[in-house]
């Protein structure tokens, strides 16, 4: 009689769970790279939670800076992640940290995933030109980690950035 009610109890209880698993995940991993849907988050006030971390202190040289709401490379990117690529290839040691940031438009959750779209399609770019992968990590803080602190379209331009640090 313990072992049945034991079946049933385990029955009863796995039934009604859905196991994560058991359903395909979408991350912006699943981007490649690629422009995000085309939907516009909404508008919204800046955020009220306080920057995670001082920005980095990159060199202006070693940021790259994309479209509203598109993690593509853009052409004035290129020569930068070139010239990365080129010292990480012949510096064997050295590792890049590609750290994806936006502007204030949207929420939180859009801000990170849409930094790790770009931090991967700056990676992606990297790898391409020969870095190995495991030489480059990447890091997401969304809209949390402004290097402008204005509210206006010229800040939220320089915010829409990935910062390549060196390590």
């Amino acid at each position: 009689m313990r072992y049945a009610a034991a079946v049933v109890l385990a029955a009863a209880l796995g039934a009604g769970c859905a196991h994560d698993e058991d359903k395909p995940v979408k991350t912006a991993s699943d981007a490649k790279g690629a422009d995000l849907p085309a939907a516009k988050p909404p508008a919204r006030a800046p955020s009220t939670l306080p920057p995670i971390a001082e920005a980095p202190q990159t060199r202006d040289d070693e940021a790259i800076y994309f479209d509203f709401d598109s993690s593509l490379v853009r052409d004035d990117a290129r020569p930068v992640l070139q010239q990365v690529g080129d010292e990480l290839r012949h510096r064997s040691t050295e590792k890049v940290k590609v750290e994806g940031n936006c502007d204030e438009v949207g929420t939180i959750e859009y801000n990170l995933a849409l930094g790790e779209a770009r931090a991967r399609a700056a990676k992606e770019y990297l790898v391409h030109l020969g870095v190995p992968p495991n030489r480059i990590a990447i890091a997401s803080f969304g809209s949390q980690r402004p290097k402008y602190p204005g509210h206006d379209d010229e800040s939220h331009a320089k915010n829409r950035r990935d910062d390549l640090v060196r390590r």
